[in-house]
């Protein structure tokens, strides 16, 4: 399957739902028959504006841009189709790399439960923080997550702002969004911007102002993000069924949530619960560590070889064979080098650090 199929496994083309900012991807379009009615802080008409001011963005991708049902923030969602009428009678919600831009996820969360029916399902797309330029950054914790939710937070913090700009990665010299995980791991490299990353944050101390800076708000691996999910439910502070949390594909990993009701969600809360937990913990720990451990082995793996090859060098049937190996090179020569071949010029500038002016958030 591809990944908007990955995304689709638990909707139909009949049954009714909602798409959060598809832009000019959409995972469900009307076209395809879809059912689908979407959400985003633009209308139709100024995406398709925007689109066209967009280099990276082909022309005929414009035409996929729907009409916008819902106008405003996906944090609001439940507010948008109470507006409507319709809390409770959609049948799924697909959000494609929209969760980790959300100042508040638990609100959204709780928003979601209530747009849907009762078995009704959340099928989200989420970068995996380990193949994209979020890669040294820590992984997000629960405590933060509830902390912006006591807080009703509305935008990303300085802080936020800030971690995502100094921490901020490419993979060697290549202009990519992401990369995989079976990548090679010391191509990773930080942009040299702490000094300035900083002096942004004390200048919107400074001179705060009313524009909204989008940002990924939280960083996730596939474990880490299933964890906080199900600690989520624990507390009572979301309902959900886990259908699938999957292991990283490519840059990103897929979510799908059951709406349950209330009451169902004690069962498997006991020693269950907790043994669960444990080896999710574990999990998380072992996936942040996964790339580093990659390079280590491949460090290991140059280094064992380099200690072999000193090892022969030093034997005394490398120093007998010696001028064998001399009369060898005078009558074989080695053969000329291959003329270099001319450099190919990356496509667009080199980035220099993450673009924090104001936009909107989808």
């Amino acid at each position: 399957m591809d990944r908007r199929e990955r995304i689709r496994r638990f909707i139909t083309p009949q049954q009714k739902g909602i798409e959060i900012g598809p832009y000019y991807q959409p995972i469900a379009p009307k076209r395809l028959g879809y059912n689908c009615l979407v959400l985003d802080v633009f209308d139709g008409a100024a995406l398709r504006a925007r689109a066209l001011d967009e280099p990276n963005i082909p022309d005929d991708s414009i035409n996929n841009i729907e009409e916008v049902d819902f106008i405003g923030s996906s944090g609001a969602i439940a507010a948008l189709v109470a507006g409507r009428h319709q809390l409770g009678t959609f049948d799924y919600i697909i959000s494609s790399h929209n969760f980790e831009h959300l100042p508040d996820p638990i609100r959204f969360l709780q928003g979601c439960a209530k747009v849907l029916r009762l078995g009704g399902v959340l099928s989200m797309a989420i970068p995996d923080r380990r193949t994209c330029f979020d890669y040294f950054r820590p992984n997000s914790t629960l405590a933060e997550m509830i902390e912006a939710f006591f807080a009703e937070r509305e935008r990303p913090t300085l802080a936020q702002l800030f971690e995502q700009n100094s921490l901020h990665s490419r993979y060697g010299e290549k202009l990519m969004g992401g990369f995989k995980l079976a990548d090679d791991p010391s191509e990773i490299v930080p942009l040299e911007n702490l000094a300035e990353a900083f002096e942004e944050w004390c200048e919107l101390r400074a001179r705060p102002d009313n524009e909204y800076r989008d940002a990924h708000c939280w960083t996730f691996t596939p474990a880490s993000f299933e964890l906080i999910l199900r600690d989520l439910d624990f507390l009572q502070l979301t309902c959900w069924e886990v259908l699938e949390v999957s292991e990283s594909s490519g840059t990103e990993f897929f979510v799908h949530l059951r709406s349950v009701a209330p009451g169902v969600r004690k069962r498997g809360f006991g020693r269950d619960f907790y043994d669960r937990r444990y080896h999710l913990l574990r999990r998380a720990n072992n996936e942040v560590a996964a790339n580093s451990l990659r390079d280590l082995d491949q460090q290991r793996h140059i280094k064992e070889m380099a200690d072999e090859i000193k090892q022969i060098k030093s034997s005394i049937s490398w120093r007998i064979t010696a001028p064998l190996r001399m009369i060898s090179r005078a009558v074989w020569p080695a053969p000329r080098p291959a003329e270099p071949r001319p450099a190919q010029r990356l496509a667009g500038p080199r980035p220099t650090r993450p673009d924090l002016s104001p936009i909107k958030a989808r």
